[in-house]
């Protein structure tokens, strides 16, 4: 054997290409090539390789190795005993990772002791497959990760595989990664709560929260009622809803409501993107009504809807003279997108609670001053949720994260062209998006 030395303690770099990989050859443990490195590669431990044979699949090829034990003996579950007296055996194959691109299966013999301690037989353990699994750990693993980003019936298609199987490899190892996580919660101190719509048109949405420091989904509930939000807050320890210290949320009572009455120590922040798309909303329906009086004014201001909502430091020169043509035109929408653009510098540049109440009531004012309908009842809604409005100001916080979560949930959804059961759309969101960790396997 040949000792070379090993690379100090560094982060890890990940080999990409061959030529990385040519480089770090001498930093490698180099070993000779032996009668059991077949074995070692294989992953089997226990298993020794005697005998091999090919098969065509239709375009596909198959390769099945034939195995038998390295060791005669067994060591009893229920007692710990080792135990040399064969019960029974029978043939057994398993699916394993493949080899040189040939779908894989291993073959040997299953075999059952009888314990001379307890009296009982019992089927021998082995370390790379779980008990009762047609797929080895190591191949369920595999399929499992790949489920994290691609749709089911695609890795069934790939791999060889029944559908069923895929899923109800997927769904094991994704309650088993999930109750991992239970056992070793990480407390949140920034909790997102916001709603996605499950299937559009049909008034059906989930209740997303999410921890707005670790960018991940905490977790998916059927409905977003005050129930169900509720209910698990009360699944938390009383430590864990001490920890939370913000909660950033939209504008929707019922939610405010529950954090009062089951956090009362945690500061509530109405997020500022969902008090900004409100404001835009009304901004809309002024130029929906210009649009509709007259003709001339539909096609003035045809096209001009984004425009509107855009800031408009962003606007293309072609969308800036648009934007310009309409204002000019209509002073009514003219005052009303100054004083959006207004609010929206006030959220963006001050960072004092004290001076942006200032500024705030000032814009207030001025609003009820100009007489537009549809901002003045947006300055009621603002008005009705002012103090969790002005808690953004304290630290900056907002559902940005939640938002930004909920487009990669619809991209979930739209990759498995929507769910049909709830919890396979729930253990999905909590795989890809829930910072699960590889779960461990259960031997």
């Amino acid at each position: 054997m040949k000792m070379l030395p090993l690379l100090p303690d560094s982060p890890v770099k990940v080999v990409r290409d061959a030529a990385r990989a040519v480089r770090r050859t001498a930093n490698l443990m180099i070993q000779r090539v032996t009668a059991e490195t077949f074995n070692i590669l294989l992953g089997l431990p226990g298993l020794v390789v005697t005998e091999y044979a090919l098969e065509r699949q239709g375009e596909q090829e198959v390769l099945h190795l034939f195995c038998q034990h390295e060791h005669e003996v067994a060591i009893c579950l229920r007692c710990g005993q080792v135990s040399d007296v064969l019960h029974e055996q029978e043939e057994r194959a398993i699916r394993h990772l493949d080899i040189w691109g040939k779908a894989t299966y291993v073959h040997f013999p299953s075999r059952r002791f009888d314990c001379k301690h307890c009296r009982k037989p019992f089927t021998e353990s082995l370390s790379w497959v779980e008990s009762k699994r047609r797929e080895s750990t190591a191949y369920e693993l595999h399929v499992y990760e790949q489920c994290k980003h691609t749709d089911q019936a695609a890795v069934a298609e790939r791999e060889g595989l029944h559908p069923e199987t895929v899923r109800g490899i997927f769904q094991r190892w994704a309650r088993r990664a999930e109750k991992q996580r239970q056992a070793m919660r990480t407390r949140v101190r920034c909790l997102g709560v916001d709603e996605i719509s499950l299937r559009k048109g049909h008034q059906q949405f989930a209740l997303v929260l999410s921890d707005l420091e670790r960018h991940c989904v905490l977790a998916v509930l059927p409905e977003r009622s005050q129930k169900a939000f509720e209910a698990w807050l009360d699944g938390l320890s009383e430590a864990e809803r001490q920890a939370i210290r913000l909660v950033a949320m939209d504008m929707w009572g019922p939610y405010r409501g529950v954090v009062r009455s089951k956090l009362p120590h945690t500061q509530i922040v109405a997020d500022r993107f969902h008090v900004t798309k409100q404001l835009n909303e009304a901004l809309g329906k002024i130029r929906r009504r210009l649009q509709a009086s007259d003709p001339a004014s539909y096609e003035l201001l045809k096209g001009i809807r984004w425009i509107l909502v855009r800031r408009r430091a962003e606007l293309k020169p072609e969308e800036e003279a648009k934007l310009q043509t309409a204002l000019d035109a209509f002073p009514e929408l003219r005052t009303a997108y100054l004083l959006k653009e207004r609010f929206v510098a006030i959220a963006d540049k001050i960072q004092d609670r004290s001076q942006a109440e200032r500024f705030l009531q000032a814009w207030v004012y001025e609003v009820q001053a100009s007489g537009l309908v549809q901002l003045v009842k947006f300055t009621q809604t603002l008005q009705h949720w002012w103090e969790e409005f002005l808690n953004y100001f304290n630290e900056g916080f907002t559902s940005a994260v939640v938002e930004g979560l909920n487009n990669a949930i619809r991209a979930t959804i739209r990759r498995a062209y929507g769910y049909h059961v709830f919890e396979h759309f729930r253990l999905h969101v909590l795989v890809e998006h829930g910072s699960l960790s590889t779960p461990i396997p259960q031997i």
